[in-house]
């Protein structure tokens, strides 16, 4: 009798929650999939099968605009509310939706640094405003041998493995593994010598995975924090790469990044006891797969296209034979800034491939917006997918679907503003990613030396036939987005 009565008020609670989310919500009249507006398992589904890097798009061309991606949660596509969402000065008011926030509840709990998954502005403010220079272009600069270091191994193996076929961006995954590491500790990991990282970037694919979906269900997040917390020892929270697991200064003989966050965690007052390492980790779960990704992504679609191959091949001889830069010679970050085109190859690659290809979330602010005609109220999430932003024709001009790094050359200064503030490889104007100098820095030495030294042939084309190594060229993942079987052939210029 009472296993009926449980029953009849399941099932009648679940009907009330339909009936109510597609006909009496605030958002019941927003076009969207009709499993999406009843319930969160729809999107939590389409990620956790690594569907959502091309999801967005495909909603927009079906439902419009404004779509409904769960009950409480839309995305919008029209760029002219960018400003409003995510521009400067819109992170108080346009706080983080609990996709994210979620997972910050281990660092408020041990007071720990967690810059991209922070809801404390004011901390975020003051974690930024200390650790800043730490990642600025000239500091970055300081360090610039520990990369050339990996520049030389890179190109040891690359000469090693001419002319067979191989899975780029794995070696590319390789390769972020040492230069962050190095850059970071001191020491680089060994993964490019070895060709093999021991499994660390596939453990860290998936824990990116799970981030990718498990935010959509916050309670089933919170509950898996709380088992955690009572039942895996906090010593056992550690960095990916053990070898390296919290070093100090005295434990570093070549001057490294860990050193300057640790100056300033010594010398700065109000920084929390384990930030420096926090910071230091940081550096390793998210230089490394956003910095590999962007250089798989510029040799991706160079490699597909002929001109701009041509032109790069072009203006990297043309720098050799006025004496800027050497062949067979690690290329100096300073010599990159004379290398237009690159820069613009690096630009164009991220507007059509950002990393992380997924609705950047916001909780609506207390007086609501509208977007295209449909009232969103406080406290409901909104975003847009940079994905999406990078094909707008309003904000970077015609042809978007395109790979044409002259429209970065080509545009008018007040264009170019506007098409760098929406270029989201690097998150967007109010949470800028802290890491973006070091990358860029990393990214541009390497791409020149590449492109200096070898001649690098793309085999298969994005999601068509297998590749001449056997492999299909397939994009997977949420957060963020992951290539596989990306086929390669580099020989010595």
């Amino acid at each position: 009798m009472w296993l009926t009565y449980i029953s009849f008020a399941a099932a009648a609670t679940i009907a009330a929650s339909i009936i109510y989310n597609l006909f009496l919500h605030p958002l019941a009249g927003i076009p969207g999939p009709l499993l999406a507006r009843i319930t969160p398992l729809w999107i939590f589904c389409q990620c956790k099968n690594n569907r959502r890097p091309n999801l967005d798009l495909q909603l927009h061309q079906q439902y419009g605009s404004v779509v409904r991606i769960s009950p409480n949660e839309v995305i919008f596509s029209n760029p002219a509310y960018f400003k409003t969402v995510y521009g400067a000065g819109s992170s108080r008011a346009w706080g983080r939706s609990p996709f994210l926030t979620v997972h910050n509840q281990f660092a408020r709990d041990y007071d720990r640094l967690n810059m991209l998954l922070e809801s404390d502005m004011d901390k975020l403010r003051f974690q930024r405003r200390v650790f800043g220079p730490v990642y600025s272009t000239a500091n970055a600069r300081k360090h610039e041998e520990l990369i050339d270091n990996n520049d030389r191994r890179f190109a040891a193996r690359l000469q090693s493995l001419a002319g067979q076929v191989m899975d780029f961006y794995v070696e590319l995954e390789y390769l972020g593994v040492d230069i962050y590491c190095e850059m970071t500790f001191g020491e680089a990991f060994g993964a490019v010598e070895r060709g093999d990282d021991g499994g660390q970037m596939e453990s860290m694919a998936k824990r990116w995975s799970w981030i990718g979906y498990i935010g959509f269900i916050p309670w089933l997040c919170a509950l898996q924090h709380e088992l955690m917390k009572r039942n895996v020892p906090f010593s056992q929270f550690r960095c990916p790469f053990p070898v390296h697991a919290v070093p100090t200064i005295e434990d570093t003989i070549t001057p490294c990044i860990l050193d300057d966050l640790q100056i300033v965690s010594k010398t700065k007052s109000g920084v929390g006891r384990s930030w420096a390492t926090d910071m230091a980790m940081t550096n390793i779960g998210a230089g490394i797969d956003t910095t590999s990704w962007t250089l798989a992504a510029v040799v991706a679609t160079v490699g597909s296209n002929p001109s701009a191959y041509e032109k790069l091949q072009t203006e990297l001889e043309d720098a050799v034979k006025s004496g800027l830069i050497k062949k067979n010679t690690p290329v100096p970050y300073d010599a990159t800034l004379s290398l237009p085109y690159l820069q613009a190859c690096v630009n164009e690659a991220m507007r059509l491939y950002p990393n992380v290809a997924v609705s950047l979330a916001r909780i609506v602010p207390q007086e609501g917006i509208v977007l295209d005609g449909y009232y969103i109220p406080p406290k409901y999430i909104v975003g847009m997918n940079s994905k999406q932003l990078g094909l707008s024709e309003e904000v970077f001009g015609a042809d978007t679907s395109s790979f044409i790094p002259e429209r970065w050359l080509e545009a008018s200064k007040e264009q170019l503003g506007e098409m760098e503030s929406r270029n989201l490889g690097f998150g967007g104007p109010s949470r800028k990613c802290p890491g973006k100098n070091v990358a860029w820095v990393a990214m541009a030495k390497i791409l020149a030396g590449l492109y200096l030294n070898f001649e690098v042939e793309v085999l298969n084309k994005l999601g068509g036939e297998e590749g001449p190594g056997g492999r299909r060229w397939i994009e997977l993942g949420s957060f963020p987005t992951k290539w596989e079987g990306m086929e390669v052939r580099v020989q010595p210029r």
